[in-house]
């Protein structure tokens, strides 16, 4: 099952996004707590994102980008996504 929900999402791959969403919520000066509220999340799922523990699906990438003000695409920034 975590497998089918990561979409088969490398660990490192989900570790450099966890960090980018984190640093974006940072730049923005908003705790976890406000965060996962602002998403309508658990604060433990969102430290397990930011972690890059699990990854977040799309919709919630397009709440996270939605709050933060930014594009989705900054959250993958950095990342070799490797599509072959």
């Amino acid at each position: 099952m975590s497998r089918l929900y990561n979409f088969g999402m490398k660990d490192v791959t989900k570790r450099a996004l966890g960090k980018n969403i984190k640093i974006e919520r940072i730049r923005k000066d908003i705790t976890q707590e406000q965060f996962a509220e602002m998403i309508d999340i658990s604060l433990s799922h969102i430290s397990k994102i930011e972690q890059g523990l699990t990854s977040p699906t799309a919709i919630l990438l397009y709440k996270m980008s939605l709050v933060l003000k930014i594009p989705m695409e900054e959250f993958f920034k950095g990342i070799d996504i490797n599509l072959a």
